[in-house]
Parts: C-alpha cells; structure tokens; sequence
C-alpha cells in the first residue's frame, strides 16, 4: 500500500538544525531550498534508498505566509522530530492511500501540487496531501516523475525503526497495519521518533 517516504525534523532555524543532526549523525545534510509561499526552507539527508530525513525550518528570505507554517515551527523553537509522510506503492495512487488514512477516522486534507527550486537551479515537483497534524498519522506524497531525494542526498545513515507513543495506541497500529507500515506504538502522549544507524554508532531522533 504505502511506505515510509521522508520524516520532518521541525526547527525555526535551519543551521540549528544541520548542526545538530550533523552532530548525531556524523552526516551533513544537504541544502534542499525554499519552499515558495509556504515560508520555509529544508536541508535533507538519505536514510535509506527511498526514505530520507527532512530538516524544516522558517525561511527568514521569504514574507510571512498567509497561513501557518507547518509542523508547528511557528510554535516550537526546536528541533524535534514532528511528522512523517509515505509515499504509494506501485500500482497504488496519492489518493488510494489517503482514502486509506480517512477510513481510519483522519482526514489527511487535500491534495496539493507543490514546487521548489534546488541549489543547482533544477525545479522539481511533488502532490502531497496538506494537514497540519503532527506525530504518528502520515501525510502522503507522490514524487511522480522526479527522484525520490533519498536517491540524491548525502548517504551514511539507515532508518532502523519507528517507534512512538499515542494516547490510544490501538488506532495508530491498525492504521500503519493498513498501509504497510512496520512501526513500533506504545501508549502515553503522542510522540515519534525513529533509530537509525550512523557512523556515530545506533542514534535515536525524536
């Protein structure tokens, strides 16, 4: 059905973020760009061959958005791990899946078309469906004919597990079950976070 496409380390301040995943990690995750009109900007680093890791922040070059930024970066100085998206499986469509999420009693919002523009100059285009919920309920993308950033993005980590807590983890289980997804969900206030291997040894990141 679906599989883990990228998970949104939310920050105010981008180099905040890459220093700190750089100091983890031992990786340095690559400048990505702006996202226009959304009033952020991201560094991102691959965790595997289609799953990589999304550092988000404010971008203090572009005019306040008309509607909050994601993630709750507007709310959160930071970094933490806020959210995560899946993209669909072959033969499997955006809003397949989102229907998927919906059935489970979350509506997963809209699909969008968005847009940026890469260090090189090169635009490249995504849908995802737009919600600001945060933690163990997915968004979904569909990179279409661009390349997936895992495949093009600094190298040196894998994703291990995702694990978290939510009030009623139950829900959260079935709904991953649904969608493929091999997680780890224990009862307590929503959390995410995930363990990945690095060349400084196992890391949690939550």
């Amino acid at each position: 059905m679906a599989g883990f496409d990228h998970f949104a380390l939310a920050c105010k301040d981008l180099q905040t973020g890459v220093d700190y995943i750089e100091s983890l990690t031992g990786v340095l995750a690559a400048p990505g760009g702006p996202h226009p009109g959304v009033g952020t900007r991201n560094a991102l680093l691959s965790l595997g061959s289609d799953v990589y890791l999304e550092i988000i922040a404010v971008d203090p070059e572009q005019p306040e958005p008309n509607q909050p930024r994601p993630f709750g970066i507007d709310d959160h100085e930071g970094p933490r791990l806020a959210a995560f998206a899946v993209h669909p499986d072959s033969g499997e469509s955006i809003e397949s899946v989102a229907e998927v999420i919906k059935s489970h009693g979350t509506d997963p919002g809209p699909v969008s078309s968005m847009s940026r523009r890469k260090p090189d100059g090169e635009e490249i285009s995504w849908r995802l469906t737009r919600s600001n919920r945060t933690g163990l309920v997915p968004f979904v993308i569909d990179w279409g004919d661009t390349p997936n950033p895992a495949t093009v993005t600094p190298t040196g980590c894998s994703l291990i597990s995702v694990e978290g807590n939510e009030p009623h983890p139950a829900e959260i289980v079935e709904l991953h079950r649904s969608l493929g997804l091999v997680s780890s969900v224990s009862e307590g206030p929503t959390s995410l976070r995930i363990i990945l291997d690095t060349p400084n040894g196992q890391v949690s990141l939550s």
